[in-house]
């Protein structure tokens, strides 16, 4: 086979790959894993956050507020979902209804899913997403390795 034919079809190939929806990102003392909504409308992102030498979740809706759970402008009824339990409790609500933080309980149900690279159904009133783990488990390894961090500052960035 020709040399230009095998470079065209490793480009096909390559372009076929679907790339992660992971996105890792590190700012000085704290690193971010996020999922992004894939429907800015309709979809809800997900934001692992490590500072302080812990990890929270956040859920987060762009379009519309979450409505409180039973009143309580605090709660929002959460589920967690895989092929073989569920997981349905409240969460703590932010201030305008739009960013939603997973209890203990929570994070740690959604967080082994991952890692043990099972899919995750979430679900609030209206909303609902399915993280694939996909490299989820080698992106949350990294989420607590800081990056190189220099005592002085250059005048340039490397």
């Amino acid at each position: 086979m020709d040399i230009s034919v095998k470079m065209l079809l490793c480009l096909i190939l390559a372009g076929c790959l679907a790339a992660s929806p992971w996105m890792l990102s590190h700012q000085a003392e704290s690193a971010r894993l996020s999922y992004p909504a894939r429907d800015p409308v309709h979809g809800m992102g997900v934001e692992m956050v490590y500072a302080a030498d812990s990890a929270r979740t956040y859920l987060e809706i762009y379009a519309q507020q979450v409505p409180p759970y039973r009143g309580d402008e605090k709660e929002a009824l959460v589920t967690l979902k895989t092929a073989h339990s569920t997981l349905r409790s409240p969460a703590h609500r932010h201030a305008g209804g739009q960013r939603i933080l997973l209890t203990p309980e929570q994070h740690e149900f959604l967080l082994g899913a991952l890692l043990a690279n099972i899919p995750v159904t979430i679900e609030l009133q209206g909303y609902s997403t399915t993280l694939q783990p996909g490299p989820f488990a080698e992106q949350y390894a990294n989420l607590k390795n800081r990056p190189l961090t220099l005592p002085i500052q250059l005048p340039f960035k490397l």
